[in-house]
């Protein structure tokens, strides 16, 4: 019985066992379409992201900013990249999206 409770909790606690080498590649691979995707590109730090959820949900909460065209959040870097038609949206309204999910976040100084 307990075997089976604990194939159950494991079978449940995806993020616990994820690859960070697979997270990190699938960020690479979603980076790599926002620098790839027209518009404006910015880059956020948000803090307080502990796993591939977390980094989700902010990506998520980004994405449905109307005027995003792609996002991409890394969660062991605290990194977000943003590509956005700046007629319909502006960093701040990404910085909004963002603290709604309840992560501070910062703008990137521009290079």
């Amino acid at each position: 019985m307990r075997t089976a409770l604990l194939v159950i909790a494991l079978l449940f606690s995806v993020d616990a066992t994820a690859c960070p080498m697979a997270d990190a590649a699938a960020y690479a691979t979603a980076a790599a379409e926002v620098q790839g995707t027209d518009g404006i590109k910015t880059a956020f730090t948000v803090a307080g992201l502990t796993c591939t959820s977390t980094s989700a949900q902010v990506a998520d909460a980004l994405k449905g900013v109307e005027g995003v065209l792609a996002a991409a959040v890394d969660y062991q870097t605290g990194e977000a990249v943003v590509a956005f038609d700046d007629a319909k949206t502006n960093p701040d309204a990404l910085l909004a999206a963002i603290s709604k999910t309840g992560y501070a976040a910062e703008k990137k100084q521009d290079s």
